[in-house]
């Protein structure tokens, strides 16, 4: 099966006329993404994560190597419109993406870029909104939401115009921890309805909930493993300056100790389920 996306022996960097080539930004990165994945991409700051994410639909184009996208190259202009369709983009900061003066007409403004038909419009925003929790607020100002909703409407204008795969650019960074929360509920319901993820994010916490967890530092992929073959070697996020989920590395040290406990742990109730477990036995 072709991949959604194949990143193949891409380089970029923003003066690459005056920078060194090992200081680019992005240094021979090779990468794919199949449809129906859930992925989670985590590197310090200045790793390249976010830059990577921008090649993925075009926005920025490799200096070498190519991007593709359903087999279709970032680089031919002809096809570029199509492959942003096909990859949308959720940014740090939701104002960024907000770009009318209704919940409603927001959701809008890109299906009406894409020639939707008004009568499948309606049925889309209705449907998007419920899904995203914002059914009722159609003629809300955007202004007037709190970060969290705002982070819901640019998530819902995207998914309106259903494409195959979201990438989420620190999506959550700036919420408080209920609106991060609740964005991250979101992300697994897409997932769960057939929605490929893309999660770029600096929290370990964060990059656990995927299947799959590609690490990144200085310009280069450190690591490209299914989340269940991270765990027995989470502590080796420690040499990126990456933080590692409190449950997980307690988790590893009471194996250190000699504890017998299973080996996938990713949250706090795991390991509350699986200390239980052990506690428990005769």
């Amino acid at each position: 099966m072709n991949p959604l996306i194949q990143v193949s022996n891409v380089w970029f960097d923003y003066l690459p006329d005056e920078t060194p080539k090992d200081k680019w930004v992005l240094k021979n990165v090779n990468l794919t993404f199949q449809k129906g994945e859930y992925v989670s991409i985590i590197g310090p700051n200045g790793s390249g994560k976010s830059t990577l994410a921008r090649c993925l639909n075009g926005l920025l184009l490799p200096v070498e190597g190519d991007v593709s996208v359903n087999d279709k190259f970032t680089h031919s202009e002809a096809d570029l419109w199509e492959i942003r369709r096909w990859v949308g983009m959720v940014f740090q900061n939701p104002d960024n993406q907000i770009v009318a003066t209704s919940v409603q007409d927001d959701v809008a403004f890109g299906l009406e870029n894409l020639g939707v038909p008004r009568e499948e419009m309606i049925v889309r925003i209705h449907e998007t909104l419920e899904a995203i929790g914002l059914s009722g607020m159609e003629q809300r100002e955007p202004h007037h939401l709190s970060g969290g909703q705002k982070q819901r409407l640019a998530i819902a204008g995207i998914l309106a115009m259903r494409p195959e795969l979201i990438v989420f650019d620190e999506a959550t960074s700036m919420l408080d921890p209920q609106g991060r929360q609740d964005i991250l509920t979101i992300i697994r319901q897409l997932h769960q309805r057939g929605t490929t993820v893309i999660h770029i994010t600096h929290s370990a916490h964060e990059a656990f909930l995927a299947h799959r967890v590609i690490v990144m530092a200085e310009g280069e992929v450190q690591l490209d493993l299914p989340t269940t073959e991270l765990f027995p070697k989470a502590m080796m996020l420690k040499q990126w300056g990456l933080d590692v989920p409190l449950s997980v590395e307690l988790h590893q040290r009471l194996i250190q100790h000699g504890w017998s406990l299973q080996t996938e742990i990713s949250k706090t109730e795991d390991l509350v389920n699986e200390l239980w477990r052990f506690l428990s036995k005769d």
